[in-house]
């Protein structure tokens, strides 16, 4: 299942990224440093829940990057523990 969001996060000291997928919930990816990203890209995936390593799509910016997918539907509030800035 194809899932889509939009970046709302970036922590490039830990190289990793949050993506808002619905209202309140988020799935946090770790990123290549070089992918170059921003703020309220498009981001789309094909492998829908699975985590780990796969490849997401910046849709904007019509590149891609291979990500290590930590965790999919976290709430807001689980999400700001791992990026308290």
């Amino acid at each position: 299942m194809r899932r889509k969001g939009t970046i709302s996060v970036i922590d490039l000291d830990q190289c990793a990224i949050a993506i808002a997928t619905a209202r309140d919930e988020y799935t946090v990816v770790e990123i290549d440093p070089d992918w170059r990203i921003d703020i309220g890209d498009a981001i789309e995936w094909e492998n829908g829940d699975d985590l780990g390593f796969e490849t997401y799509e910046n849709v904007t910016k019509a590149t891609h990057g291979d990500v290590f997918v930590q965790n999919h539907y976290l709430n807001e509030k689980t999400m700001r523990l791992q990026f308290p800035g």
